[in-house]
């Protein structure tokens, strides 16, 4: 996990910072960042180590004819730290574990 520092971007100093989480798929570590802003950038307890469960939600927007898009994310639950005992957590989704008989549509 990745937290950057807290920056003030546009004309109005909105406070914004990015969260960086990785996850072991298989062999590969796959890494998705989050955007925090305003005071969900300010009150992020998260540290490098932790365990966390992030809710977010997609935001897109148009600026000059091109399209951006962020997974915003508006609340940060710390489970704890990497190497803690922790509860079982269910396995992550994975398209391997199913064959073309199993796909419910």
């Amino acid at each position: 996990m990745h937290l950057s520092p807290t920056e003030l971007v546009g004309q109005n100093g909105l406070p914004k910072r990015t969260l960086v989480i990785e996850v072991q798929d298989g062999q590969y570590k796959k890494s998705q960042p989050f955007v925090l802003l305003k005071e969900r950038a300010e009150k992020c307890s998260a540290t490098v180590g932790s365990r966390v469960t992030v809710h977010w939600d997609y935001q897109g927007r148009e600026w000059n004819g091109k399209w951006f898009a962020d997974a915003v994310a508006w609340k940060i639950e710390v489970q704890g730290q990497a190497g803690s005992v922790q509860q079982a957590q269910p396995a992550p989704y994975s398209d391997n574990e199913l064959d073309a008989d199993s796909v419910p549509f």
